[in-house]
């Protein structure tokens, strides 16, 4: 398994912790003790960052994957077992400039619903002229 410290908020307190993640069999482990138990598993590396973090609302990633519109497009997700993503403007199309790395540095625009990044990834397809967007539900 592969490690990558990130910073996390926990009671307006910064503090660097770790979390192990395996690109080839898609699975996370994160913990707020050094146990690392739990087991987060998904389509892609993106995917099991959204589960811890809807896991642990109590703590703010700073993060790109916790940003309100990163989002990995099908490509990006399965080149980079979803370790890079897009961060996407509302009517504006995603290009290379836009990539990002799921676990680089970010404080702005951060959510710890991953529901909120699918309702702005809709609204950017709707932005851009998508008719069919829903199936992306």
């Amino acid at each position: 398994m592969e490690t990558k410290k990130i910073n996390i908020l926990v009671n307006d307190k910064k503090i660097e912790t770790t979390v192990k993640f395996d690109t080839r069999k898609l699975i996370m482990k994160f913990s707020e003790a050094e146990d690392f138990k739990k087991i987060y598993e998904g389509r892609d590396i993106y995917v099991c960052l959204a589960k811890v973090r809807a896991d642990f609302p109590h703590m703010t990633f700073l993060c790109k994957g916790a940003k309100l519109n990163v989002m990995p497009s099908r490509m990006a997700s399965q080149m980079s077992a979803g370790l890079v993503a897009y961060e996407i403007t509302l009517g504006k199309q995603a290009t290379r400039k836009d990539i990002v790395h799921i676990f680089d540095y970010e404080e702005e625009n951060l959510t710890n619903d991953p529901k909120e990044q699918i309702d702005f990834f809709k609204k950017w397809l709707a932005s851009l002229g998508a008719q069919d967007y829903e199936k992306f539900n």
